[in-house]
This record gives C-alpha cells, structure tokens and sequence, in this order.
C-alpha cells in the first residue's frame, strides 16, 4: 500500500474492504463519494496553495467529504430536503437578482450547503442560541465595531473626457438639473437613477470619492480626476456618526456568537455521527491521486 492510501485508511473509521471500482473514493453507509469529486477539491486546494503537500490536501479533503457525507445521509432519512426554488433564491440572495449560473455543479454544491446547514441547526440549534446576558457583554466589549462613521450623501457624474465633464459643469452652474444630466451623460452603472450613490464613510470608495467630504450640502465638485474617468460630485447632505444601541445591534449579534457556538458543537456532533457509520476507503482510487 502507497503512503496516500496507508494515511488515509488510518484517519476513516471502521474500514472495510476497499478493492474494486476506482470511480469511488470512499463509501458512507452504502452510499458512495465519487473519486472525481476528491479529484477536483484537491486539484482546487493545490491551485490556491502550491506549497502544500498533496497527501496532506487529500487527507483533509477526502476527510471533509466523509464528514459532509455522513450528514447528507442523516438528512435524508428525516426527510431534510432543499428545492430547487430554494436554491435558486440563495444564489440570487449571494449574487444579486440579475445572476445567472449555466454550472450545475456549482448548484448541486450549494444544495449540499443549504441541507447541511439544515441538519445541523435541527439537532444543533437550541443548544447555539447565546444567552442575552452574553449578547449584552460582547457588545460592551465590541461597542465601537457597530458604530457607523460619518457619511456622504451624494451623486455623480462620470463622464471620459475632461471637456465633457467642464461642459457639463458649466451647465450646472447655469442651473441645470444634476439628476437630469447624469442620467443623460454618465457612464456610471448608477446613472438612470440620476447619479444617486448609496451612503458611504471616508475610505470605503475610491480615493477620489473622499474628495467629497470636502463640498458642503448643495456643493458641486470641480471636475475630479480617477482610473474610472472624470467626474462632478453633487454633496446632497452629510450624515454625522452614529454610535449604535446595543437593541440596534441585538439581532446580529446574536447571530454572529450562535454561529460561532454552531461550529463548536458541529464538530463533536459530526464525530458522533460518524462514530456510527460504516465508511469505507479505495485504496486504488486514492492511490491514483498521487
């Protein structure tokens, strides 16, 4: 037996024979995992990180894949299931409304996600709630991280060439409409809403874009040079810091120490589960990933 397939077979639980069809990296209460798919996360793994050594990459993900595996089949005998309408929906919750994906791979992996999600807060979940009492005494220690610093309010217009932009300027100072103008000249993806930008703090855009906590309210910008082209800044109000409540702030950081907690317990839970499986290694399989 190669090193790979001796490391391997030493880290699953209650092997059996591992002879035959070198589709299946392994197998989890009868149902199998196929060698393509631990090909392709330890091709993955070895592109982001050349250094490591392959045995090692394997080790992790073929370990990862059991784990996922023995949940997967926990979930479907309680039933557990996600729609395709429901992944559909998380795709375009992480991706926005315009998304489109022709990867069905790239689906099925979400699906396993959203159901191993699933299983876990059914077993999991009433034990990860934090307490208010703990909730309450991260935000005192965590206070200035929920703090929102000063913003602008503001739109542009960004046009490619210099003489535009002055051109346009001019029109302003002559009483053009800036939300009018924007929508007929900018180049920015949020010109057909006259240039309106999201409120921002100093440093959260482009460096040009701080050049606006200079203007007061009503001010337009002279023309401002970026990579992205030249641009007017209409100053429409500027919102003062704010320090957040701990109400403010409750609901997120109560989700944010139950995901932490989550993660603790998921890993005993997991080690449980597969305490009480039947996984089995091919060895012939793994040694072709070397």
């Amino acid at each position: 037996m190669k090193p790979l397939a001796i490391l391997l077979a030493a880290l699953v639980l209650g092997c059996g024979s591992r002879a035959g069809d070198d589709g299946w990296a392994a197998e989890v209460d009868g149902v199998k995992i196929p060698s393509s798919e631990l090909r392709r996360l330890v091709d993955e793994q070895m592109e982001d990180n050349t250094d490591a050594k392959r045995d090692d990459v394997a080790s992790e993900a073929l370990q990862r894949l059991v784990n996922d595996q023995v949940v997967l089949n926990l979930a479907a005998k309680r039933g557990i299931a996600v729609s395709p309408a429901e992944v559909e929906a998380r795709l375009r919750d992480i991706h926005g409304q315009d998304w489109q994906d022709p990867d069905p791979r790239y689906r099925e992996q979400v699906r396993r996600e959203m159901i191993l999600e699933r299983m876990a807060l059914a077993d999991l979940g009433d034990r990860s709630r934090a307490p208010e009492s703990a909730m309450k005494a991260y935000f005192q220690e965590h206070r200035a991280d929920y703090a929102t610093p000063p913003r602008v309010q503001m739109r542009q217009i960004v046009v490619a060439e210099k003489a535009k932009a002055e051109a346009l300027r001019a029109q302003l100072e002559a009483g053009a409409d800036f939300a009018e103008l924007a929508r007929a000249n900018s180049i920015g993806p949020e010109a057909a809403d006259g240039g309106q930008l999201p409120p921002f703090a100093k440093g959260q855009l482009p460096e040009a874009f701080d050049r606006a906590f200079e203007l007061d309210p009503g001010q337009v910008s002279p023309v401002i040079e970026s990579p992205y082209g030249f641009h007017l800044f209409l100053v429409e109000s500027k919102l003062p810091a704010h320090e957040a409540s701990f109400e403010d702030v409750r609901e997120k950081i109560g989700v944010e120490l139950s995901e932490r907690t989550l993660d603790d317990l998921r890993r005993e839970w997991v080690r449980n589960l597969r305490k009480k499986a039947e996984i089995k290694v091919n060895e012939r399989a793994l040694e072709s990933l070397e």
